[in-house]
């Protein structure tokens, strides 16, 4: 008996109001341009049969309108997981795709129950229905968590309707699956986050049976007469082959459930790894690994060794696959931290003037001050010495510690240190003067490698990837000036801060772009990193690695504050503490306020009778 306000057509399925309302509210949803750019569409006595859309930015151009369906397979504990949810971040953050994650455990009562063992097979297709409507739902169009029970006719009436609410697309569907580049697209990320029990899950990947299963059903989707879709299956296998890549991911494991009290004391957590280590064995007997001996030529495929070390890719055509090969070769599940640090206070922020090139004040040399005891004490562990007065520069082995006699300098601990060994450490700043001052006083010693060689630790390295946004023709005035001589500027970035540019000048999603060289670098980095650079570039940087909305990024007032360090810890548990709250940041976020200790600085110099200010040290 169908529920009330549903009703049933001829091809069984229940047609559900809820679910048509979710696919109006997910297609009027969809950003196909900047909402600064809405009243340019709209016909006028001038221009009567005005563009409908835009042509797409950099940022908004998603993936050409198709749907993805990314399979993720291989061993348990190589953080296949990890790996899955960050490339969702990336692809909704930079290319605009519409992403959602589909966690095969969630739909597997073994996994449901506790069960970490690899269960007997009962039924493969007992859960995997429900699992295909959930995902079909979403490539469809709606992003209603639910299966989907509209049927094809109320799809249909629904897509016409939006069409016909946007007039079209310069007068394409933008659901037909031949027109591309008209919206977003989607993609569907499936994995697994207890591959032990899914193991004989046909969605689990975990043969060449069930990849075949995998791609039959999904091709019914594109097959179908009623369907105006086209979807792309790309599987994704990670292996490591390093152990001291699988021993860390281990550990992680095992932390986490150290801090979380699954295991109490040293012997447990000896057992649980040895145990651990039984079930990946278990696993590997019954895992089939993509084949290349020719049997699956005709998949789409990338196979992830050792985290990027080396990648194997098969049928990666087009452009959203070949942006994924390029982010899944850097990214990682291993421990790092990046830093991110506006400069110091310069002589236009005073003014409160926008953009330009200004120094430091005294203000942002007493946070450059501080900021380089951070970086040289709790980044880099290094060690505080003062040169003898007697000193002499020929009688330093460091080229670095030739100081003036009695000069306060750092230099690098070995492994013997009680507080450790000093971390190899790296250092970017944007080319304004004001972060290149900010970073100045940062000590860079050169430090000595297990291996042998020589790394330049905080070595400084410009980027102008990320410059500050460019203001264009409002470039050195203040909020009121810029009022007057440009008022529709000011009120069309308060309506649309992400999409609208300064005239001549960037727009948030500019930044987007011009970052993602630098984003695809820093992923692929396992040393600390520290960024100096602007409240602009630092918001979209906090947004992507903390989860948030990119539409959120420009309305961050209470983040990015100068004399702040925000310490960004990253591992393969990371994940699962983002909140997506610009508010409330994850926990693995750490917040360095160092805005007291600069006041009491610059009060303190002030008493003292100091004149102008010239920094100290190096």
């Amino acid at each position: 008996v169908a529920c009330a306000g549903a009703m049933e057509d001829q091809s069984g399925y229940e047609v559900s109001p809820t679910a048509a309302d979710a696919m109006r509210r997910s297609i009027d949803s969809e950003a196909l341009y900047a909402k600064s750019q809405e009243d340019l569409l709209t016909a006028t006595s001038i221009n009567p049969t005005p563009t409908t859309v835009p042509p797409p930015i950099a940022a908004l151009a998603g993936n050409i309108g198709e749907r993805h369906v990314l399979i993720f397979v291989g061993l348990p504990l190589v953080g296949k997981r990890t790996i899955a949810l960050r490339l969702k971040r990336y692809l909704r953050f930079f290319h605009g795709a519409k992403c959602k994650a589909f966690d095969i455990a969630k739909f597997s009562p073994a996994a449901n129950g506790g069960n970490q063992t690899m269960t007997s097979p009962m039924d493969p297709n007992a859960h995997a229905l429900d699992f295909f409507d959930r995902l079909r739902n979403f490539l469809e169009g709606s992003d209603d968590d639910k299966p989907a029970q509209t049927s094809a006719m109320e799809v249909d009436n629904v897509m016409t309707a939006a069409a016909a609410r946007r007039a079209s697309v310069n007068g394409v569907d933008p659901v037909d699956r031949n027109a591309k580049n008209v919206d977003s697209g989607r993609v569907a990320i499936v994995f697994s986050s207890d591959a032990m029990s899914t193991f004989y899950e046909n969605w689990s990947g975990s043969s060449k049976e069930r990849r075949r299963w995998i791609l039959a059903r999904l091709a019914t989707l594109s097959d179908s007469s009623k369907s105006k879709i086209r979807v792309k299956t790309i599987f994704i296998e990670v292996t490591l082959t390093r152990p001291d890549l699988v021993d860390n991911i281990l550990e992680q494991k095992l932390d986490r459930d150290v801090r979380e009290g699954r295991l109490r004391n040293s012997r447990d957590r000896e057992t649980a790894a040895t145990e651990w280590k039984d079930r990946v064995n278990d696993y590997r007997k019954l895992y089939v690994t993509l084949q290349e001996d020719g049997s699956e030529d005709d998949l789409s495929y990338i196979k992830l060794i050792n985290y990027g070390e080396r990648v194997l890719t098969n049928r990666m055509r087009a452009y959203l696959p070949q942006r994924i090969v390029q982010f899944l070769t850097a990214t990682h599940p291993t421990k790092h931290t990046i830093y991110l640090c506006r400069h110091g206070q310069s002589e236009y922020n005073t003014t409160g003037r926008l953009g330009g090139n200004s120094p430091i004040t005294e203000r942002g040399w007493v946070f450059a001050e501080i900021l380089a005891r951070f970086a040289a004490e709790h980044v880099c562990n290094l060690k505080e010495v003062k040169t003898p007065q007697s000193t002499l520069c020929s009688d330093l082995d460091d080229p670095y510690l030739a100081a003036t006699p009695g000069e306060t300098i750092w230099s690098a601990r070995d492994a013997y240190d009680p507080k450790g060994a000093s971390v190899p450490s790296r250092l970017w700043t944007s080319s304004m003067l004001r972060t290149i001052q900010t970073a100045a006083l940062i000590p860079h010693p050169v430090l000595k490698l297990p291996d042998g060689g020589n790394w330049e630790s905080m070595s400084p390295r410009v980027y102008r990837n990320i410059d500050e946004i460019f203001a264009g023709d409002c470039e050195g005035m203040t909020p009121d000036e810029v009022a007057v001589a440009h008022p529709q500027a000011t009120t069309l970035r308060k309506m649309d801060k992400i999409g609208y540019r300064y005239p001549r000048g960037e727009s948030y999603f500019d930044l987007i772009s011009r970052i993602e060289p630098c984003i695809q670098e820093m992923e692929s980095y396992t040393e600390p990193l520290l960024i100096v650079s602007h409240q602009a570039i630092l918001r979209c940087i906090f947004a992507y690695l903390t989860g948030v909305d990119r539409e959120s990024a420009p309305g961050m007032e209470t983040q990015i504050q100068q004399n702040v360090v925000y310490q960004i810890d990253l591992d393969a548990s990371s994940e699962g503490k983002i909140t997506g709250d610009p508010n409330h940041p994850p926990a693995f976020v750490t917040v360095h306020d160092f805005r007291d200790e600069v006041e009491a600085r610059v009060t303190e110099r002030r008493a003292s009778g100091g004149g102008g200010y010239y920094p100290q040290g190096r």
